[in-house]
């Protein structure tokens, strides 16, 4: 199980070095603790990793439109290196940690260092850390890969370059209190995973949106939250980070892992040795009644090893288990820290020089003054990344308030390699747009929509947020900035993206202590090129039903998991997926990106916005404008068959517009739709951009002119 190395790096100097780092090693808790070199390695656009390199600890370059930022493209794993008693250091089951990102890498839609490229920087990264190996009995080294999408995107797409990263931490216990047994809640309406989803793999938007029921929980006095599953609301399935265990007699179970349960390695070896001390070990359903009827529970992951709870609360009745000396979770946990003090073989392996840190160059060089338009040919604008000229920035410590921000030119930004957004995919975006008229005016559609919207979706995922007042004004300096990156009138328009994220360090499962606030621009011109047909997945969803998910806000958790789906139906010639409810199946939600609406005679319906469907800003205006053209318009819950049924369809969106369906295939059934001149759909576009773009008089207010 254990894979056992003792070597200085060859290439680093340690020979006046101490042997471990001035640390009160008594006094170790779970904080991130800054060590001396990370590990770095970079795909190329085919998808192949090919020599990392070690490098002094600090922040990253990265890319403002990487995927990761955007759309949370993102993988870690958790493992830790063991100070033996005689000095040599070991990991534990380091392959089954690659075997794992791999299939998560797959999930995803991105490219994965092999087993053997995985172990290896591994080892490089513990033994250039090597010092800050806790001795033995005090703590561990923390070692965190991550996997994320680097490369820069618009759309709704993977990454085209990868990098995997490598970072440790020395810690103690995970929950304070030491070996104090752990108290937990059930959470009964937010669901931590759902069917079809990213539960069974370490994807960073896993995390970030059970951040305010675990907060909640650790208020009122609990250690951490058993979640149950998203179906039923009838069997548990885990606890925020870490899987479960039930004790009755001498059967011990764990729920079985099935798409929505990580197969956690610390886990997969409880099974082992429980079996091998003579227990009935069983992989199953687990319900709520077999937990609070168990003789013991306990927890087990990387962080927590093994941990045993002393209590579950449920619907207010408390029920408590045995712990302590002489169960069997304390049997397991023995066993499991003998095979971890073992010696092994001892084998030695080189690490590479570490070069210089990479650092971002700031340049202060103004825009082009006098320029009406960039050198750029406009009849051949795409939707894709085009870098402007500037970007914006604005920095918040957890607790304070949002404050002055500044301009500063386009390029990669630093990033700690810690930071809540990476490793938990703590952040929301927004996305608007910076029209031309006819007098070479540029106008912004109804901002303080999308600053009153950035707003619910950074209260969701425990953020601070900027006020209405400054996210506009920061999004009207940026595109003065980029004024000649706006493209004349029907040739495209200037895409803006606001970012809110968990730049700062954290470690354990919480929100970050710091925060960014960025935009960056880039023109665009039509989102979908040719005829939208979708197709409908029964067997993936977007959101988790009910108030608990993040579905109806802006968070970069909900697009990555899409990808696969998304992908394959482009794969089978389908324009994108309609999502039908998690909770039933029968009703329609949403497009990828978009909204939806359906057109029946003179009745327009779109879903409600409950919690799962995002509040379109598109979307309210379309409302505001049908109604005002003499259409009736509802918002319902739209069975799927009603829409196989109705006269025309159409998605809105900020990218999208108002998009015309031409079909909607489900299993063997192709429904088709009215499209073109004559359609509602197109006197609705007609208007709407009229509006945007000046040529129709905005007596709404909607318009906001920047120049």
């Amino acid at each position: 199980m254990a894979t056992t190395f003792s070597s200085h790096p060859s290439n680093v100097n340690r020979e006046t070095e101490e042997i471990y780092a001035k640390m009160d090693w008594n006094n170790l808790g779970f904080n991130l603790t800054p060590t001396d070199y990370i590990y770095v390695m970079e795909s190329t656009n085919g998808g192949i990793f090919s020599e990392g390199a070690l490098k002094p600890y600090g922040n990253i370059e990265i890319s403002p439109a990487s995927a990761v930022l955007n759309y949370g493209q993102g993988l870690f794993e958790g493992m830790k290196a063991y100070r033996r008693e005689d000095g040599g250091i070991q990991l534990f089951r380091p392959e089954e940690n690659a075997l794992r990102m791999q299939m998560g890498a797959e999930r995803l839609l991105m490219a994965a260092p092999s087993v053997e490229q995985f172990i290896s920087a591994v080892k490089q990264t513990v033994l250039a850390n090597k010092r800050w190996v806790p001795p033995c009995g005090k703590g561990s080294l923390y070692v965190r890969p991550l996997l994320f999408g680097s490369g820069a995107v618009m759309g709704i797409n993977p990454a085209p370059e990868s990098t995997f990263l490598i970072f440790t931490c020395p810690l103690g216990n995970f929950y304070k209190g030491g070996s104090a047994p752990l108290n937990l809640v059930i959470e009964e309406t937010l669901p931590r995973a759902y069917p079809g989803g990213t539960g069974g793999v370490k994807n960073i938007s896993n995390y970030s949106p059970v951040f305010s029921v675990v907060k909640e929980a650790k208020a009122k006095g609990f250690g951490d939250v058993l979640f149950l599953d998203a179906v039923d609301h009838k069997y548990v399935e885990e606890v925020s980070s870490c899987n479960i265990f039930v004790i009755k007699g001498n059967v011990i179970s764990t729920p079985e892992t099935d798409g929505t349960i990580l197969p956690g390695i610390t886990r997969k070896s409880i099974i082992q040795i429980a079996r091998d001390l003579g227990y009935q070990a069983e992989e199953r359903k687990v319900p709520v009644e077999d937990v609070l009827d168990a003789d013991e529970v306990f927890c087990s992951g990387t962080a927590v090893g093994i941990s045993p709870v002393g209590s579950v609360t449920y619907h207010h009745k408390r029920v408590e288990f045995k712990t302590g000396e002489g169960t069997v979770s304390q049997k397991i946990f023995d066993t499991l820290r003998g095979i971890l003090a073992e010696a092994q073989d001892k084998s030695h392996f080189p690490i590479m020089a570490p070069p210089s840190v990479l650092s971002a160059s700031q340049s202060t060089g103004n825009s082009s003054a006098g320029e009406n338009y960039a050198d750029f040919n406009w009849d051949e604008l795409g939707y894709g990344i085009i870098p402007t000229d500037f970007m914006y920035t604005m920095k918040c410590l957890k607790g304070e308030k949002f404050s002055e921000g500044n301009l500063t030119p386009y390029g990669n930004i630093e990033i700690s390699p810690s930071s809540g957004v990476l490793n938990y995919g703590q952040g929301v975006f927004e996305g608007l747009k910076a029209y031309r008229t006819e007098n070479d005016h540029v106008l912004l559609f109804r901002p303080e929509e999308n600053a009153q919207r950035m707003k619910m979706g950074a209260e969701r995922m425990c953020t601070p947020c900027l006020s209405t007042e400054q996210f506009v004004n920061a999004v009207k300096q940026t595109v003065l900035a980029n004024k000649r990156w706006v493209p004349p009138l029907g040739k495209g328009t200037l895409y803006i993206r606001p970012l809110l994220m968990g730049t700062g360090d954290v470690l354990g499962l919480a929100p970050a202590p710091e925060y960014t606030f960025l935009i960056y621009t880039s023109p665009v011109n039509s989102f979908h090129k040719g005829p939208v047909n979708l197709v409908i997945k029964d067997k993936i969803h977007r959101a988790l039903f009910g108030n608990g998910g993040t579905g109806g806000v802006k968070s970069i958790t909900n697009y990555a998991p899409t990808y696969k789906a998304l992908i394959e139906a482009k794969e089978e010639g389908f324009a994108n997926i309609l999502y039908l409810d998690a909770a039933t199946g029968k009703y329609i939600e949403e497009v990828s990106a978009c909204n939806v609406f359906m057109v029946k005679g003179n009745a327009i319906s779109t879903p409600r916005a409950e919690g799962t469907i995002l509040p379109g800003i598109t979307r309210k205006s379309i409302i505001e404008i049908a109604l005002d053209l003499g259409y009736e318009v509802t918002e319902r819950a739209i069975p799927l068959e009603e829409l196989l049924e109705a006269d025309e369809v159409f998605c809105t969106g900020t990218a999208v517009v108002v998009d015309p369906v031409v079909s909607v295939t489900y299993k063997d059934k192709r429904a088709e739709y009215r499209t073109g001149s004559n359609s509602v759909s197109q006197k609705l576009h007609e208007r709407l951009v009229g509006i945007q773009t000046g040529r129709i008089e905005d007596t709404k207010g909607w318009t906001l002119k920047v120049d």
